[in-house]
């Protein structure tokens, strides 16, 4: 046998080698990409949560202008711009309290809103949602500034808020102002949500109004960031940069509010730096470990998989050249010691399955078949030649040509034993003298209708002699007695994926008794002597697995009959019967 020139020892060092120089590796590549990698995490969170911001502000504000167009469209804002166009005192107070409902709506919805106010300056009323009253001249100051100081825009600033201001004419000259203030505070509170350490913050950047509102307490201001944005070709601020502000690197995603403006995040890189030192830290101990892990395996390794896999493997080499007797043993009440007692079993198994099965009942099967084969009735014989002498002396020379022709291929198919089984044309030729030789013996006592076998059937294996046995058993056993009017059928019948040859006579001797014993028969998982149908039956079950053999029924001509049932063959499908006659 050939030396290996490997072995597993050497493959689990060579393997440990590569583990850990891969590792190594690994940990190199992830100091050179650890701030690459984390400047895109902290960039995507960032960009994350700007845009939830983002979003959900524009969202609140898109909704409370909606609020503000619909507030438009009551039409009890039309009566109010004129003094005298209600009726009464009290239509002219359902109309403001109408009024003073629908601002209380808007004020109250979500949290960013801080006041809205309606002026009404024709008809002289201010209305607020918690009061309605006559406005003074400060309230028509106001009013004015309103008017002249605003920029046509969504958003205005008045040095402490943000506002929006609608202002509508409704017929003529009369106008009123409708103005909601956002509240700074709550602007600065949610930023500061957004501000997890003194190293990172946000702001929000009017342009137009030149306002920046930012979270507080930050070691660097939002205008020192805002200076140091780059803008591109088109004069837009890039979404993600790295610039130095205030002594330090800061990392910053910059975002546009439909409302308010920019939006910029920001964090200073050196806390990240500072993890990514730590995470290298970790994974130098991390190498350590594993160099020292590895080792110690190694050493286990050798001791409690090496040796006693090379124990195994030599016994395994014992039994490829036929030493199936040296049982081996292992000292450890482990895996290796479950394995060894399933190894001698498996020898102790082997060698009876051998013994059994391929020794004696491969062997007697054969020499069983061999028998088969070799068995010619001397009955059968004389009477053969005796009616071709016969034929001879009466001068019949065509007859007895055919006769002799039927016998030489009945002979030569016993003889032929290079192989156990034949394809089915082959046995039913040799079956079919067989009929013709009987045929002669019997006539005119009898008549044999044999069937034709489809193309697609011929070139099927099957076991040698199974179907001459059968004309054999129905001769004997049916038709021996039979005075006149005998009749003998052989059919070839297909099955779904497979065939059924059927070999049924009209004899009388049978009794349903004798066919139950024979049935019975056919089940016998053992018996002290194979022969005749049960050897039949025995030898397509083993060679077609369990998926063939024969059947015993009374047949509708009033015998028995005998079939042959085989339920897959490959390449066959459901056609025709082709039955005699």
């Amino acid at each position: 046998m050939k030396k290996r020139k490997s072995s597993i020892q050497k493959k689990l060092v060579v393997m440990f080698g590569v583990i850990i120089a891969a590792i190594m590796g690994i940990v190199l590549l992830l100091h050179l990409h650890s701030m690459r990698n984390m400047r895109t995490l902290v960039y995507e969170n960032m960009q994350a949560q700007a845009e939830y911001y983002q979003e959900s502000l524009d969202r609140e504000i898109d909704n409370i202008l909606k609020l503000q167009i619909d507030f438009f469209t009551n039409q009890k804002l039309i009566f109010l711009t004129e003094e005298n166009a209600l009726q009464s005192d009290y239509e002219r107070r359902e109309a403001l309290l109408s009024v003073r409902e629908r601002i209380g709506t808007i004020t109250g919805y979500g949290t960013l809103v801080k006041d809205a106010v309606l002026y009404i300056p024709d008809s002289g009323y201010k209305v607020t949602a918690g009061s309605i009253g006559k406005m003074t001249g400060e309230d028509e100051a106001a009013a004015e500034a309103y008017e002249e100081n605003t920029l046509e825009t969504s958003m205005n600033y008045d040095g402490e808020n943000f506002y929006v201001m609608r202002n509508r004419k409704l017929g003529g000259d009369q106008d009123f102002i409708f103005v909601i203030t956002f509240s700074t505070k709550e602007l600065v509170e949610n930023l500061s949500m957004l501000s997890t350490s003194k190293q990172s913050g946000a702001f929000i950047y009017n342009q137009q109004q030149d306002v920046l509102i930012e979270s507080p307490a930050q070691q660097c201001g939002g205008r020192e960031i805002l200076e140091q944005l780059v803008t591109d070709t088109e004069e837009e601020y890039l979404p993600i940069q790295r610039v130095k502000a205030a002594g330090a690197h800061y990392l910053v995603y910059v975002g546009n509010s439909n409302n308010l403006g920019l939006f910029v995040q920001y964090v200073e890189e050196k806390t990240i730096m500072e993890y990514s030192r730590q995470t290298w830290i970790s994974m130098g101990l991390f190498l350590v470990l594993m160099i020292a892990m590895s080792a110690m395996f190694a050493l286990y390794t050798q001791k409690t998989v090496h040796k006693p896999m090379q124990q195994l493997v030599s016994a395994f080499e014992k039994v490829k050249v036929g030493n199936l007797k040296e049982h081996i043993s292992h000292q450890e009440n482990d895996e290796f010691d479950y394995l060894y007692e399933g190894f001698n079993d498996m020898e102790d198994k082997l060698s009876q399955l051998i013994q059994e099965v391929y020794v004696q009942k491969n062997l007697a099967e054969k020499a069983q078949l061999k028998q088969l084969q070799a068995q010619i009735n001397p009955h059968f014989l004389y009477n053969s030649f005796f009616i071709l002498s016969r034929r001879i002396k009466r001068q019949d020379y065509e007859n007895a040509e055919d006769f002799a022709k039927h016998l030489g291929n009945y002979f030569r198919f016993l003889t032929r034993n290079g192989s156990d089984d034949t394809t089915l044309e082959q046995e039913t030729e040799h079956a079919r003298s067989y009929a013709a030789i009987q045929g002669v013996r019997f006539a005119g006592r009898l008549t044999i209708e044999f069937g034709e076998l489809l193309p697609e059937w011929k070139e099927v294996k099957v076991p040698r002699l199974i179907l001459q046995p059968l004309l054999e058993n129905a001769f004997e056993h049916g038709l021996e007695n039979r005075v006149s009017d005998g009749l003998l059928q052989i059919s070839f019948l297909p099955r779904e994926r497979g065939l059924e040859i059927s070999v049924e006579d009209n004899g009388e001797d049978l009794k349903d008794e004798d066919i139950q014993r024979m049935q019975e028969k056919l089940q016998e998982r053992e018996s002290e002597e194979i022969t005749g149908l049960s050897n039949i039956h025995k030898r397509l079950k083993y060679y077609f697995h369990g998926k063939a053999g024969l059947a015993i029924e009374r047949s509708r001509l009033g015998g028995a009959a005998v079939k042959i049932k085989i339920e897959e063959v490959g390449g066959l499908y459901e056609s025709e019967s082709v039955d005699c006659g």
